[in-house]
C-alpha cells in the first residue's frame, strides 16, 4: 500500500507529504506529471492518491474522473481553492474522499492522513 502525490511542486509539498505519509504510516510516491501518475496507477495502484493543482493536462476535478476510470478503487483527495460549499457541488459523484488546501502544510497532510486512515 502507499500513497500517490501528483504534483509538479514536490519541493514545496515535500512537509505536507511527509506528514501524510507518517500519519498513514505508508510511503509516499511522487508523479510530476499526470502521464507518470497514470503509469504508476496501471502499475502498482495505490490505495491513495492527491491530486495538485498545476498539472499541465488540467485542474484536479478535471482530472479526478479520467484517474477513477483508470482505476476506481484508488480513493482521492484533490487541492483545490473552492469553499467548502462549491467544493460539495463541483465534486459530489466523483468519489473524492477530501479537499486539500491550495498551499497545503505539514498540519494538512496530518489532517488528510486522519481522514485516509479510515479507509486502512
Amino acid at each position: 500500500m502507499s500513497i500517490l502525490l501528483v504534483t509538479p511542486r514536490a519541493r514545496e509539498l515535500a512537509a505536507f507529504a511527509q506528514a501524510l505519509g507518517q500519519g498513514c504510516g505508508l510511503p509516499v510516491n511522487l508523479a510530476a506529471t499526470w502521464e507518470e501518475a497514470l503509469a504508476l496507477v496501471k502499475a502498482a495502484p495505490p490505495a491513495f492518491a492527491v491530486l495538485d493543482q498545476g498539472l499541465a493536462a488540467g485542474e484536479p476535478l478535471a482530472l479526478a474522473p479520467k484517474f477513477v476510470m483508470v482505476n476506481a478503487m484508488v480513493n482521492l483527495a484533490v487541492v483545490s481553492s473552492l469553499g467548502a460549499e462549491e467544493f460539495h457541488e463541483a465534486s459530489e459523484g466523483l468519489g473524492i474522499l477530501a479537499p486539500v488546501p491550495g498551499n497545503p502544510t505539514a498540519a494538512d497532510g496530518a489532517a488528510l492522513a486522519e481522514v485516509f486512515r479510515r479507509f486502512l
